[in-house]
């Protein structure tokens, strides 16, 4: 039997000294017993293989592989916990939260993670209210299911790819959140950076929730605009929240591919420029079109059923390079 798991594998990236975020979005179905192997490349890039004959040689003395017994991935409630736990329910202006934790990883943040949640959770609603964004996703108030858990608990209830393959979150639709500690603050020691980072990732897979409803669940497997999307609003949403830097993230994508060729092409391979380019066609759309015209092409993706970049044409004409000239331009500006 087939794996039936829709996924993207993708790492934290150290560039230049800065952390690039690349999260990953998840459907939750079952895995079937097989061996399985991860390893990465000379930049950092997590690849999975069904064994480890099948990883490059000049990658297998790192790679890491094991057989796994067929499971689904547990829900964020149903994930279990080492040691000492808390949880908390409270409400926000985007729903209720239900949230739980082990409590060594409190000191790991200078915050507590239904603090960063709340204050996550209303920098989202600040900037949905803001714009003209779809009232599918402004007015829907939803139970949001999120867990925070360390490297250790991830490896033996998540696939190998995800537990090892240093995500710091990723997202189960509709509304289930994953945050693995380690990967967000790898010496557990609470800073800015830190805390930073963690908003970061929060506002990330909210906006894969989000995109998630806009599309009423129906929105395929496109990779790049999954990521993309979520990497935009990850950018849009940090603006208004006091935790990470202004314009840092938008900076951080732009620093990335302001030496690339093929800007723009449909290629995603999951490394950090792909996330920069990816993200920056969404902004380029916003830049041009508004946040009302990046919900048109929503409305006729979904109306028409029909894939991002063919409902860009059809809503205004644009081509890959239209695209592609447009990501230049502002992958040479600063950030608004």
């Amino acid at each position: 039997m087939a794996i039936a798991l829709e996924w993207c594998v993708s790492s934290l990236y150290r560039i230049a000294g800065a952390v690039i975020l690349c999260v990953v979005s998840l459907r939750s179905s079952s895995l079937e017993a097989q061996e399985s192997c991860v390893f990465a490349d000379e930049r950092g890039n997590i690849f999975s293989a069904p064994a480890l004959k099948d990883v490059p040689s000049r990658f297998r003395a790192k790679a890491v592989c094991r057989s796994s017994e067929p499971r689904d991935i547990p829900k964020a409630e149903d994930v279990e916990l080492r040691g000492a736990t808390r949880s908390a329910s409270f409400s926000t202006p985007l729903g209720s939260m239900d949230v739980r934790w082990q409590r060594s990883v409190e000191r790991c943040f200078g915050r507590s993670p239904n603090r960063a949640i709340s204050e996550a959770a209303s920098a989202v609603n600040r900037a949905l209210r803001t714009a003209r964004f779809d009232e599918s996703i402004t007015r829907e108030r939803r139970d949001w299911s999120l867990v925070f858990i360390d490297r250790a608990s991830a490896v033996s209830q998540f696939p190998v790819a995800l537990s090892l393959g240093g995500h710091p979150g990723f997202m189960v639709p509709p509304n289930q959140i994953y945050m693995v500690v380690d990967y967000i603050s790898p010496n557990c020691e609470a800073n800015g950076d830190v805390d930073a980072l963690l908003t970061q990732v929060l506002l990330h897979e909210m906006g894969h929730v989000l995109e998630f409803e806009l599309l009423g669940g129906a929105g395929g497997d496109d990779r790049k605009r999954v990521e993309g999307f979520a990497a935009w609003f990850e950018g849009y949403s940090s603006k208004f929240s006091s935790a990470v830097p202004k314009g840092s993230v938008q900076e951080r994508y732009r620093s990335l591919i302001r030496s690339q060729k093929g800007v723009g092409s449909s290629a995603f391979d999951g490394s950090g420029e792909d996330y920069a380019i990816a993200s920056l066609e969404f902004e380029a759309i916003v830049e041009r079109k508004g946040i009302s015209g990046l919900m048109k092409v929503y409305e006729t993706m979904t109306r028409e059923r029909t894939s991002f970049y063919e409902a860009l044409n059809k809503q205004y004409g644009w081509d890959q390079k239209d695209l592609q000239r447009e990501v230049r331009e502002l992958a040479t500006s600063s950030p608004r």
